[in-house]
């Protein structure tokens, strides 16, 4: 028995009672932050495809199918597939792989390669502002097409013969200065991205940045033990705009439309429940080198 359970057994029979009181007081303080806790983690749910935010909780997953729907600017449509995965090390450490694939009309379908990610959340919570260091290693090959950012110039629809590009290795490591702010429902989200291609070491940079609105249910606190709304109520629904486009190279830096992909589209997140969620985006291209649409879609689980 430790000096401190020896010390309370000594203790006068009001002191004791007085000591229980204060244990039981800590005690729901700890229940009441964990529920707190719980809250928060139901509510910093990362809603954009590209504009990455908040880490995930310690000791929390989340899985996520995410297929793209692409008119191609040049050559064939085609549709993308990304699987993702992320675990919460800490509370404010994440780490996670994603592996993608492709199908353009017309041609088989072909395995695009992994992506290996961690970021880690620089300033503590509860600030004006959340600051968080991003980076992932590509391992991809020349046919991988989800967009799941845009920088340097011209387009990435696939042109060349498909047998030569999945062949060619295309291993990047990308960087993210990622900033946020919440106020109450609302978070503005901001990443600049920068991309070094690992054979020739040359930089490329681009953006992505957004707003959304959270869910009313999903802002509740406790919403993992109250029943949920009827199935079809707006309290399921959050939505938002975002924004993603490429910034040039080291060479050439800055806005360059005629040059460069840029999208913007609105983004509906729709909560089944507290563990599941199901997005939509219907991004538009908005320079000449853009793919005309893109629809994103995601269903994610959380746990």
């Amino acid at each position: 028995m430790s000096k401190s359970r020896w010390g309370i057994a000594r203790l006068s029979a009001g002191a004791t009672a007085g000591a229980r009181t204060a244990i039981r007081l800590f005690l729901a303080l700890i229940a009441a932050a964990t529920v707190t806790a719980r809250a928060r983690a139901q509510m910093q749910m990362d809603p954009f495809f590209t504009a990455i935010n908040y880490p995930e909780p310690k000791g929390h997953g989340m899985l996520m199918f995410l297929p793209d729907f692409q008119i191609a600017r040049q050559g064939n449509d085609f549709i993308t597939e990304m699987g993702m995965a992320e675990y919460g090390l800490t509370s404010r450490w994440t780490a996670g792989m994603m592996t993608e694939g492709q199908k353009i009309s017309g041609l088989p379908g072909t395995f695009g390669g992994f992506r290996f990610n961690t970021y880690f959340e620089v300033l503590p919570r509860n600030r004006w502002l959340h600051f968080t260091v991003y980076g992932e290693y590509e391992d991809l090959n020349a046919a991988a097409l989800y967009k799941m950012e845009v920088s340097g110039f011209g387009g990435a629809d696939l042109t060349g013969p498909l047998a030569v590009a999945r062949r060619t290795p295309a291993h990047t490591f990308e960087q993210r200065a990622i900033v946020y702010h919440d106020w109450g429902r609302l978070n503005l989200t901001f990443n600049f991205i920068s991309e070094t291609n690992l054979q020739s070491w040359e930089n490329d940079f681009g953006y992505a940045w957004g707003i959304y609105r959270q869910p009313a249910w999903m802002a509740m606190r406790g919403t993992a033990r109250r029943a949920g709304p009827k199935i079809f109520s707006p309290k399921r629904v959050g939505w938002g705009v975002e924004m993603i486009g490429a910034l040039g190279n080291a060479h050439h830096f800055g806005f360059d439309w005629r040059r460069e992909q840029q999208y913007a589209g609105p983004v509906f997140n729709y909560q089944i429940s507290p563990h599941w969620s199901a997005r939509l985006e219907p991004a538009f291209g908005l320079s000449a080198v853009s793919d005309p649409v893109v629809l994103r879609v995601g269903v994610g689980y959380s746990f």
